[in-house]
């Protein structure tokens, strides 16, 4: 790489022309006088103390005091490193301030979608949505793929997991696993689409499984945006668990307890094997005016269609407040999480 190179490069991290041509010339020359340096790079002698001293400031040069005082290049290495730092944490910074300016207008966070190349990437993605996943992991898939996700599947024993596939029966796999609703998927070609949701954090999707010399030339969706996971939600169940035949239930009395839940349609999915009156605590948002809200108190009724979904929490002094999920319009709460304590 020719020094003019180098020079511009430099100028993309803040130095001047002079700076980075000073800082060249040092290395060349080593620990030097000012004015060697003036010498050797053709800098005015007027701006040489200045640009030294800037680039001391800067980290690029040591300053060695004394008759005659010296100036030696910071070694490149730890330069190029703090740079690299520096780049980071601006980079990591802009992100944060980019996403927070998103948000203040749209209410959520940036949304992100990608097309996810290759069979194994994809499976790899399903697999990291299960691990990572703080409350729920919802499945629709068929059990070709579910097998994929086996060792996943087995070492998770926290959330709720609500599973759709081609079942003949309850796998042995998946007989002991308390915190499993399975559902055996309908007949309709369109109900083996994948889906693969945790949280309202990350969704995958993808249609038909690929033979094996199309692996590599598989494709699936990867998406990142609460709101957009929300109706991937809503179709979970509005076209795949309500379309199919409940094979294994949750075995509540089992679980540990508080239980969190991320969407309103798998609270009342559960509900209506339990029961209502169960204590509840409402994290989420007012839906007249967005004011951030928490409320506790008793379930006394859900109501359930492909349209809504919500339930109606009766607090200790007897006021009652219909809630509902993310992207409510009736509710007077939409809510975040819902946390079942008993």
């Amino acid at each position: 790489m020719i020094e003019e190179e180098i020079i511009q490069k430099l100028q993309r991290f803040g130095l001047t022309k002079y700076e980075s041509l000073a800082y060249i010339t040092l290395l060349k020359l080593g620990p030097s006088k000012a004015t060697d340096v003036t010498k050797e790079s053709g800098i005015p002698h007027t701006r040489i103390y200045d640009v030294l001293s800037s680039l001391s400031k800067k980290g690029f040069v040591d300053i060695m005091h004394g008759t005659p005082r010296l100036y030696a290049p910071v070694n490149p290495e730890l330069v190029l490193e703090r740079l690299k730092k520096e780049l980071m944490n601006d980079i990591e910074s802009l992100k944060n301030a980019f996403e927070e300016l998103y948000k203040e207008t749209h209410g959520e966070e940036l949304p992100e979608i990608w097309t996810i190349h290759g069979f194994e990437n994809t499976v790899e993605r399903a697999e990291y949505i299960i691990k990572s996943a703080k409350h729920e992991i919802l499945i629709n898939t068929p059990y070709e793929f579910l097998r994929q996700l086996r060792d996943a599947i087995e070492k998770r024993t926290s959330g709720i997991m609500v599973i759709i596939s081609n079942f003949d029966e309850v796998p042995k796999w998946l007989e002991g696993k308390e915190n499993v609703i399975l559902a055996r998927s309908g007949e309709a070609p369109w109900l083996m689409g994948t889906w693969v949701i945790g949280d309202v954090s990350y969704a995958l999707f993808f249609g038909t499984l690929p033979e094996n010399k199309g692996k590599e030339r598989f494709y699936s969706f990867w998406a990142k945006s609460a709101k957009l996971i929300q109706n991937y939600v809503h179709w979970f169940y509005t076209m795949y668990f309500d379309n199919s035949t409940l094979i294994k239930p949750l075995e509540y009395e089992k679980l540990e307890k508080p239980i969190v839940f991320a969407h309103i349609r798998t609270l009342i999915t559960v509900l209506k094997q339990i029961g209502v009156n169960r204590k509840v605590e409402v994290v989420g948002r007012t839906v007249k005016d967005k004011k951030q809200v928490t409320i506790q108190g008793k379930i006394v009724e859900f109501e359930y269609t492909p349209l809504t979904a919500n339930i109606t929490v009766e607090t200790e002094d007897g006021k009652k407040f219909k809630v509902g999920g993310l992207g409510s319009y009736l509710e007077d709460i939409e809510g975040d999480s819902f946390i079942i304590f008993e």
